[in-house]
């Protein structure tokens, strides 16, 4: 497991939207030692199950499930979830 990773996972049936919301990742800030992998799962026969195969496929330690027309605009938006999980692990 890649402990500095982080996937964002999306099933994907229109791409001019799954290309906007991939541009909107591409511009949050990323925490500094971390990478940043998308997949978008096509042609799955259900949300659950193209997700469960993307989940197989990475070995990022943090994944984010989204929906194709999910347009992440704060930038923080790492630095956010991470200060969640900091709370709750505490």
């Amino acid at each position: 497991m890649d402990e500095q990773r982080i996937c964002f996972i999306t099933c994907v049936n229109d791409e001019a939207l799954y290309s906007r919301a991939v541009s909107h990742i591409d511009m949050l800030h990323l925490p500094r030692g971390f990478s940043v992998d998308k997949i978008g799962i096509r042609g799955a026969k259900s949300m659950t199950s193209g997700y469960n195969k993307a989940m197989n496929e990475s070995d990022a330690k943090y994944k984010v499930y989204i929906h194709q027309d999910t347009m992440l605009i704060n930038r923080m938006f790492y630095m956010i979830c991470f200060f969640c999980l900091n709370i709750i692990r505490n």
